[in-house]
């Protein structure tokens, strides 16, 4: 379970931004990447997106996320996401399934005049389902059976506003170190942190910086985005990511006061690109 559990690029802003999205910012789309990072005050709000990942046909990717905000220091949020692994050549026989549920909560925990201090968790149930294996004969009679695992992790993320012009968040995945699996098959998710701050030099434009690291790796992850609004019914954004160098371009066109339609992509050092669609609604 790598890509649901341990994926930085999950919708079309972490997408463009290249994974800067933990304190920038939004509404809806902030939602699995810091819980507590809830700037909108929209009352209900959804995205659907879909992603190919490296441009193949056989690897894809949905997600959705529901937000809705009881009062304007609460939100409440419910995000599915569905992996799939599709034999080549036959698109309905899945080979590797990874679904994630996820229940999200966040609070105001401090706000005055010129700063806000927020709180916010995710637990998630996440499910493994392995089809049959061909086996030696390559006809699945000596093959593994097909196996389903699950487990619940949870993440802990907090944000934090001055004069909303700076704004400083921090996000940790995983953070009851949840297994999967059973005795020899036995394997721990992915638990990593994620830091960073945004800056608001003008109202259109916000700029990005954000660190991290898979617990337990020696790599860093550092990441650059920027979202400018030219209209406002054309909002550009990009964002750069190293080691290992990636970069990332979107945007947004608002159809209305209550629709719009996004479009994201992300290169990749070796493989092709990453392309994603979303639409969201506001009510």
């Amino acid at each position: 379970a790598q890509v649901v559990t341990n994926n930085s690029f999950n919708n079309s802003k972490s997408i463009a931004l290249a994974g800067s999205t933990v304190s920038s910012p939004g509404g809806v789309e902030n939602i699995i990447n810091n819980p507590a990072n809830v700037f909108s005050n929209v009352k209900t709000s959804i995205i659907m997106g879909s992603t190919i990942f490296y441009e193949t046909d056989f690897l894809g990717y949905e997600y959705c996320s529901l937000l809705y905000k009881p009062n304007k220091d609460t939100n409440l949020s419910l995000t599915i996401q569905q992996l799939g692994t599709n034999a080549k050549g036959n698109p309905n026989l899945t080979l590797l399934s990874e679904r994630a549920i996820t229940l999200s909560h966040g609070l105001t925990l401090l706000k005055d005049r010129n700063s806000t201090l927020r709180l916010g968790y995710n637990v998630s149930y996440f499910l493994l389902e392995q089809n049959r294996s061909s086996g030696v004969t390559g006809d699945g009679s000596d093959g593994l059976s097909k196996r389903d695992r699950s487990t619940i992790g949870i993440d802990l993320g907090v944000w934090a506003s001055l004069r909303e012009k700076v704004f400083l968040g921090a996000f940790i995945k995983n953070i009851n170190s949840p297994s999967i699996g059973s005795g020899s098959y036995t394997s721990f998710l992915p638990k990593k942190i994620n830091i960073g701050f945004s800056y608001l030099p003008i109202k259109k434009l916000v700029t990005s910086f954000s660190y991290e690291r898979l617990l337990g790796s020696k790599d860093n992850h550092f990441r650059f985005g920027i979202e400018y609004e030219i209209h406002k019914y054309f909002i550009l954004r990009t964002g750069i990511q190293m080691k290992p160098n990636r970069l990332g371009l979107g945007f947004i066109t608002p159809v209305n006061d209550r629709a719009s339609f996004v479009y994201s992509l992300i290169t990749h050092p070796v493989l092709s690109l990453t392309h994603n669609i979303e639409i969201g609604f506001k009510f």
